[in-house]
């Protein structure tokens, strides 16, 4: 199922990485990647929207200074590995949580030094969750950090 994958510091915490550190390791994993800086005035947070072309497809995604990973044109599967390497980005110590568009009631911490497995399997689980209370009539909320 397509979706958009959303990792996240969790609220208040940040990441070390800025937005032109993200910048330079972006355009090392994916030359072609077009990066387009942009300030949203009502959270007043910077960000960098960035697309390439991967599997045939146009991807796009967002990094929010310091604080969000945007995913999206994809599943599961897809960004388990970018995921992997953002994670690398950050100090091995760094918080991180994940949620899924399809359920954003849920979020789930990523474990510390997650292979793409266990990426994949956390995101597939956000969805799953979605999928089942929605058949249920009911959901658990937890706040939302992304």
């Amino acid at each position: 199922m397509m979706t958009t994958v959303f990792v996240a510091a969790p609220k208040p915490r940040t990441w070390p990485l800025t937005l032109d550190q993200f910048a330079a390791r972006l355009t090392e994993r994916w030359p072609q990647a077009e990066i387009f800086a942009h300030h949203a005035p009502v959270s007043n947070e910077d960000y960098l929207d960035f697309q390439m072309d991967l599997d045939g497809m146009t991807r796009t995604a967002s990094y929010y200074d310091r604080s969000n990973l945007i995913l999206s044109d994809g599943d599961s599967e897809f960004w388990a590995d970018t995921v992997v390497w953002f994670l690398g980005l950050l100090p091995a110590d760094a918080d991180a949580v994940a949620m899924v568009e399809v359920n954003p009631e849920y979020t789930a911490p990523i474990p510390p030094g997650a292979d793409a497995e266990t990426i994949r399997t956390l995101l597939e689980g956000l969805t799953e969750a979605e999928q089942h209370n929605s058949t249920r009539g009911s959901a658990t909320r937890s706040p939302a950090v992304c």
